[in-house]
């Protein structure tokens, strides 16, 4: 028992220092008040800091899925907030006239402790992106887990304020040891430096938080999404003019790609057409999504060559040869469901099209109504609903050699055939998060013959069904689904709302 309060405690204390530590604007500005004003001024503009650290520790710690969500649905703004609180302090130290005394006496002029922990304090709780890291700590070290009591928290929380505490005494100490080297010149070097330092945080924050901003503008969606397609066709260009394949869907949105003999000159200076031109152009805008050259395994002359064009989510491939297929380009297009491709000659050409066809994928993402998954949960009994529900993530553990964090999920069970469960997705997709919208499929569980235990279908961040070694185990006291990936030596640990 104590050996497990000891150990709550020295997590605490770890990711207390580990928040701390990062030599930002605010460890670069507690050093600067320290020079200028004393050591301790300096330390309260640190104690302001672990406070709101502290802050959002306990923030992470009780609202862990709230917080992720909302963090990621606004961060663009939030970092724009902070950078202008950022620029606002950046000019303020620029500005400053430093101390005419660099060697503070400790009871003459002391700084007002007040005044400087509310620096500190604002200045650290502007920057609200300092979740995600103390997320990731958290998760590293297990610190919010199912089960856990009220006072290992406590202890742990108070152990995060120790250590960034015991941090700032630290930092201070050295830096005020290093006083007697310094003068008002000096001091007006360092306010500059800082403030410039200040000033460059802010200009990449409102530089990233600008860009995040454009690129989450709304874009037009296109309706019925196919995730994966194949259209399989073989062409004869029997006059040597080229031929065209136009794709669209519903919506008129798609592209046309163009093939045409190319032709270049040997070592002798004549002109040999052994190669194909492709040309993929957006079908309403005219803009070029891809070009390159087919010569490996085509026939560039009169005789057939079998195409492949293929998606997978919104990247597009497309494969060419007389007897097998090569690869030829490849290139992104937010096309809808696609119909069959209408393949034209080339003005004055003419083609012969065989063995068209169409393979489509459309099943493993098939997005449903949110509202009809609501209503199926909400007719379910409340306490004989077994594994239905709503389910976020709260813990995950992975060999980076093998895989990656793809996603903070929030998800939906609902009831399948013969006893599996349909895993339904909602939110958190971080890897190709364009490419998901709530209702999509993120999983099937079917029942194996050991109780509570599913063989899964899995689909990854790009569209993939992983069919194979994907386990998922449910824990009726605890109420949490853990999903098993041994082949990637990952594991996703669902908790149920």
């Amino acid at each position: 028992m104590l050996e497990e309060l000891l150990f709550m405690i020295l997590k605490g204390v770890i990711i207390g220092i580990v928040v701390s530590a990062p030599m930002g604007p605010v460890g670069i500005f507690c050093i600067q008040r320290t020079l200028d004003k004393g050591r301790l001024s300096g330390f309260y503009t640190g104690v302001g800091a672990a406070i709101s650290d502290l802050i959002y520790c306990l923030l992470t710690g009780f609202c862990l899925s709230f917080i992720e969500e909302f963090i990621n649905t606004n961060r663009a703004p939030i970092q724009l907030f902070g950078a202008l609180v950022l620029i606002a302090f950046g000019v303020w130290v620029i500005r400053k006239k430093p101390s005419s005394r660099v060697c503070a006496d400790a009871e003459e002029g002391a700084p007002s402790r007040e005044a400087d922990i509310l620096k500190g304090f604002a200045l650290t709780f502007s920057n609200p992106l300092i979740l995600f890291l103390i997320i990731g700590l958290f998760a590293q070290f297990n610190f919010v887990i199912e089960g856990i009591k009220f006072y290992h928290y406590m202890l742990g929380f108070i152990g995060i304020i120790g250590g960034a505490l015991g941090w700032w005494w630290t930092v201070t100490f050295f830096v005020d040891k290093l006083r007697g080297h310094f003068n008002a010149r000096t001091m007006k070097m360092i306010n500059t430096c800082v403030g410039i330092i200040i000033l460059v945080f802010a200009a990449v924050g409102i530089f990233d938080s600008v860009t995040a901003l454009a690129a989450s503008a709304p874009k037009p969606a296109p309706s019925g999404i196919t995730r994966r397609m194949t259209a399989a066709f073989r062409v004869t260009d029997e006059a040597m003019k080229g031929w065209s394949a136009e794709f669209a869907d519903s919506l008129g949105h798609g592209f046309v790609m163009t093939v045409r003999p190319g032709a270049h000159s040997d070592a002798f200076g004549d002109n040999r057409s052994d190669m194909l031109t492709v040309e993929v152009r957006d079908r309403n805008s005219g803009a070029l999504l891809g070009e390159d050259v087919a010569k490996n395994g085509v026939d560039p002359y009169r005789g057939p060559n079998a195409w492949q064009v293929s998606r997978k989510g919104d990247v597009w491939r497309v494969a060419a040869g007389n007897r097998e297929y090569h690869d030829v380009l490849v290139f992104h297009s937010p096309t809808g469901a696609t119909s069959v491709p209408t393949i034209n000659p080339a003005p004055g050409g003419e083609i012969s099209v065989s063995l068209l066809q169409m393979d489509a994928e459309p099943d493993s993402f098939d997005a449903d109504s949110l509202e009809d998954v609501a209503a199926l949960l909400e007719s379910l009994p409340g306490e004989g609903n077994g594994i239905a529900g709503v389910y976020s993530l709260f813990d995950n553990s992975y060999d980076d050699t093998y895989a990656v964090p793809g996603g903070d999920y929030r998800v939906a069970l609902k009831p399948y055939s013969d006893g599996g469960f349909t895993m339904i997705y909602l939110s958190g997709a971080r890897t190709f998060a364009e490419s998901w919208r709530p209702g999509m499929r993120k999983a099937l569980l079917r029942p194996m013959p050991f109780p509570n235990v599913f063989d899964v279908e899995w689909v990854d961040a790009e569209g993939d069904i992983m069919r194979h070694d994907v386990e998922a185990e449910y824990f009726p006291l605890s109420q949490t689904l853990t999903v098993s990936f041994p082949l990637q030596g990952a594991s996703l640990r669902f908790r149920r709302e």
